[in-house]
């Protein structure tokens, strides 16, 4: 498998030594840079140090969950995020994805596949952020790092962190019935009355920014089982 760019810097986040240093050795023989290290200090101290593309990041890390640091990276940097983890369930990807990973793998992890996914984050076009891809007809696009969902017409409507998240959890299963206890417990992490007024009152508020556009509203209700993204979607 040939990698786009050699020598691209890769930054790895794992606290189990003996795995830190396989996937190390296995990233960089593909043609990578890879700085290892242990905890999320370590990572936070790491940064500056290069222009990383991609993180891998694993999840239950000594100093700080994984998903805060993903949080942050997300917010802070033009990384793509890789989570990599234990946690299997589908409570957990979804908390993966929210906090901005853009591929989950569950260990134990087969390199070549990592390799791959890594591969496919890498810039082509030597830009730390590609500009936005014009959408198809009918094509909705998520920008993740700007927080901005764009309407077929080019429009780009601008999220609060909540609406981002709601509009990520739709957007993995785009046509699909997304049911409330899913979106429940990866917005609030509970599912009870307070968090479904919640929840109802953010539906609302996206609605009615997509229809200050002068758009019709692809947020479709299921009546008592969850919420559906009815359009083609594209995540980036």
């Amino acid at each position: 498998m040939t990698v786009p760019h050699s020598e691209t810097p890769i930054l790895l986040v794992e606290d189990d030594v003996d795995l830190r240093n396989s996937l190390t050795q296995y990233l960089t023989m593909a043609g990578f840079a890879v700085t290892g290290v242990g905890s999320c200090l370590e990572c936070y101290a790491a940064l500056p140090t290069s222009n990383f593309s991609v993180a891998v990041v694993d999840v239950s890390l000594p100093d700080q969950s994984g998903l805060v640091l993903a949080e942050y990276l997300r917010a802070n940097t033009n990384l793509k995020i890789i989570i990599l983890t234990a946690l299997e369930r589908l409570e957990d990807r979804l908390r993966g994805y929210s906090a901005g990973a853009h591929n989950y793998f569950v260990k134990p992890v087969e390199c070549q596949e990592l390799l791959a996914a890594i591969i496919s984050l890498v810039p082509t076009t030597g830009q730390d952020s590609p500009a936005a891809v014009p959408p198809g007809k009918g094509t909705w696009q998520l920008l993740l790092k700007s927080w901005q969902l764009v309407i077929p017409s080019g429009e780009a409507i601008l999220l609060t962190s909540l609406e981002l998240q709601l509009l990520e959890l739709l957007a993995l299963s785009p046509g699909k019935v997304v049911t409330r206890n899913t979106l429940l417990t990866g917005l609030y992490d509970r599912n009870d009355e307070h968090s479904g007024r919640a929840l109802d009152s953010l539906v609302r508020r996206l609605r009615a920014k997509i229809v200050n556009c002068a758009h019709p509203s692809p947020i479709k209700t299921a009546h008592a089982v969850g919420l559906c993204f009815s359009a083609p979607i594209i995540l980036s």
